[in-house]
């Protein structure tokens, strides 16, 4: 099997890249010839006319079917795999490949296509679904949902726009998405896309080692952005009127009110951003990991990584999390943003020892069920497989008689 994976890394480095390029190593580990096209955003330099025509550009870019178009004859793949098209790479990659009658498979790492900022979230609506189900994304334009910007909100929601009425995702042979959630919130968007175009294919972690409740440290965890719709304010409410003490570990918005609480309450640690190793350690350290989150979130790669060390998750109920842990089996639910209810769950969680243990168990039991290595690697050759198999069974229908 011959894959080409196609990614457009945006200015900023962030998850989505990580992703694509564990994903390409995964393939190539196991034998699987694999060639990358890479675009990047760096034509957006900031002067009014780079960005005037990299804009244009990025409805339809006719270079980048060029550059797609070259690759596909010197590697002649069996499947095209895209992990981001925004904004160099644009819709064109697929129009190219599939005039080449090659199978387009194309993760979606977040709800750009229905959400102008991609997160089905704004400041004031966590979550949010006013553009779900429109042709045109109004709301997002109106509350420049997009880096606080109508002008650019209203860009990207036309580029979804036209590819919305020209069909070009009907085109997608199987859209990937991390969780079933995930998988109805598209099927019921504007999209219109049939359900044999989207499959639940989730990231993975590595092992990183299960270690027994009984060999760790008495502190629960907080790792990832301090921001609102994380609820690190709900976290903190609760340190502040529990006896239990709490590590954070990250930055953002929010970081003086964090700082602030670590002062006055000497169960709130702040550590600062660290990396990635330092968090593994700290996970095999905690009595449980803290996700307190207001949004639906995607698939967060802290939670695999406490699974993968049989750390426990106390979550909020919020959709979609609700699915990744499941209640009283690889973590505890409370009530999402009520702090009171984030104090009962953790006293019955520090009261009960046994439970601990089966919960740590049951955590490691989810990791190794649905997200290492092999099972990856497995669900996406099936899915390479199907896509490649219905492509020859096509064009064995289409050939003249």
């Amino acid at each position: 099997m011959r894959v080409l994976l196609i990614h457009n890394y945006y200015q900023q480095r962030g998850g989505e890249d990580v992703i694509f390029e564990q994903e390409v190593d995964l393939l190539r580990e196991n034998g699987i010839a694999v060639e990358t096209l890479i675009f990047t955003n760096d034509q957006f330099d900031g002067t009014m006319l780079g960005n005037a025509q990299s804009a244009m550009q990025s409805f339809f870019n006719w270079q980048s079917a060029k550059r797609l178009d070259l690759v596909i004859r010197q590697f002649r793949p069996d499947v095209v795999h895209i992990h981001n098209l925004f904004y160099t790479a644009s819709a064109a990659v697929i129009w190219a490949a599939k005039k080449r009658g090659i199978p387009v498979v194309m993760t979606l790492h977040n709800y750009r296509l229905v959400c102008v900022n991609g997160l089905l979230m704004r400041e004031g609506e966590i979550p949010c679904e006013q553009c779900l189900t429109r042709l045109v994304a109004l709301p997002g334009v109106r509350h420049a949902c997009f880096r606080d910007s109508s002008v650019q909100s209203a860009h990207l929601s036309a580029i979804t726009l036209l590819h919305k009425l020209t069909g070009i995702w009907q085109r997608v042979d199987r859209f990937l998405v991390v969780t079933d959630f995930a998988r109805q919130k598209m099927l019921s968007s504007s999209l219109t896309l049939r359900p044999d175009q989207l499959s639940v294919k989730p990231n993975f972690v590595a092992d990183a080692g299960y270690v027994n409740p009984i060999d760790r440290e008495d502190f629960f965890l907080y790792v990832g952005r301090l921001t609102f719709e994380k609820g690190i304010g709900v976290l903190l409410d609760a340190a502040r009127m529990a006896d239990f003490s709490i590590d954070i570990i990250g930055d953002g918005p929010l970081v003086s009110e964090v700082i602030q609480s670590a002062e006055h309450t000497p169960t709130i640690r702040y550590r600062g951003q660290q990396p990635r190793q330092i968090v593994l350690e700290a996970l095999k350290r905690c009595r449980a990991l803290i996700v307190p989150s207001l949004w639906y979130e995607g698939l967060p790669t802290v939670i695999l990584e406490a699974f993968a060390t049989g750390t426990p998750v106390i979550c909020s109920d919020q959709q979609n999390l609700n699915e990744i842990v499941k209640d009283n089996y690889s973590g505890l639910l409370f009530r999402a943003g009520d702090s009171r209810d984030l104090c009962r769950v953790i006293r019955d969680f520090i009261q009960h020892v046994p439970n601990q243990q089966r919960l740590a168990q049951n955590a490691y039991r989810e990791f190794q069920t649905r997200y290492t290595r092999t099972i990856s690697l497995r669900a996406t050759l099936t899915i390479y497989e199907e896509v490649i198999a219905n492509r020859q069974l096509f064009n064995l229908v289409e050939q003249p008689t």
